[in-house]
């Protein structure tokens, strides 16, 4: 096997996948690491190319795309010691923010050679591992439309749209969240269950998350009037929100969330599992090459 396999999303960022995939090959072959590139053609593929890798004996990978092929790849890589390194490429690139890897291509490859091997937590609800937030409720729906491609654009954009749209039709859903904190029960517009403190594209849902705390932060927030909602969410990009009176914070290692009817949760914006369900920390669960 290679010193390291690069797996490259073609279609993230509109094409950027792939280009980054050829120039981070082309940078460590001049470099004189052994280095394969495999491309994915679908979803699952990160998965599996990852599995078969590791099977082979490959001990560290890289990630051209966005942080749908990062959840599978970091799924596959969970408590195997293999090592992880990002090139963001995608919509959101929200664990690459989280860990203050740089989206410029050349500084991105810098950090895959010169980067530090340190151990993160992940989260797991529905069986599945994820790296950043898991959500429900309001921006549940939001991520959906995005997950489907209903925004013609890419990244924040996409996802501040998909909100202006979710807000014409979305009601408040009723919950029941415990967790080694207590018990949180009644109606909420959503509420994020996060490793990392970033979704949708940068913005601070959670800013007190930390991916190595061996703890997961939660964010409730109470249904709001719309244009309440509309003053208030462009708070989320600062993280200032959470000193709103509507929001709730809170911090636990495990959580069930049940409700009258089910929902869908969403974590690193892929669609995982409907309530009820349970989300659990997973310490020290994934090796990242990181600044």
């Amino acid at each position: 096997m290679p010193d390291l396999v690069v797996i490259a999303n073609p279609v993230s960022g509109g094409g950027r996948g792939r280009k980054a995939g050829e120039a981070v090959v082309r940078t460590l072959r001049e470099r004189g690491v052994s280095v394969k590139l495999r491309l994915t053609e679908g979803r699952g593929d990160g998965a599996r190319l990852t599995s078969e890798a590791l099977s082979a004996g490959c001990r560290r990978f890289a990630v051209c795309g966005g942080d749908g092929v990062i959840h599978e790849v970091a799924g596959a890589l969970a408590n195997s010691g293999a090592a992880l390194g990002i090139v963001p490429c995608g919509r959101g690139n929200d664990l690459a923010r989280a860990l203050g890897i740089p989206k410029n291509l050349k500084e991105a490859i810098e950090v895959l050679v010169s980067g530090e091997e340190r151990r993160i937590d992940l989260g797991k609800v529905g069986g599945r591992y994820f790296c950043t937030v898991a959500c429900m409720g309001f921006d549940a729906e939001a991520g959906r439309a995005v997950y489907e491609h209903q925004a013609p654009f890419s990244g924040t954009a996409a996802y501040v749209l998909a909100v202006l749209k979710t807000l014409r039709t979305y009601r408040g859903a009723p919950v029941r969240i415990a967790g080694d904190f207590g018990v949180f029960e009644g109606p909420i517009l959503l509420a994020a269950i996060g490793n990392t403190g970033f979704y949708g594209g940068g913005m601070q849902i959670l800013p007190q998350a930390a991916c190595d705390d061996g703890l997961l932060d939660v964010c409730i927030i109470d249904p709001l009037p719309r244009l309440k909602l509309l003053r208030y969410f462009p708070r989320i990009f600062s993280g200032s929100h959470i000193s709103l009176p509507e929001v709730h914070t809170l911090r636990g290692r495990s959580i069930r969330i049940e409700s009258p009817r089910p929902l869908w949760i969403f974590a690193d914006g892929e669609p995982i599992c409907q309530t009820p369900a349970q989300v659990e920390v997973v310490e020290k669960a994934l090796t990242v090459i990181r600044p």
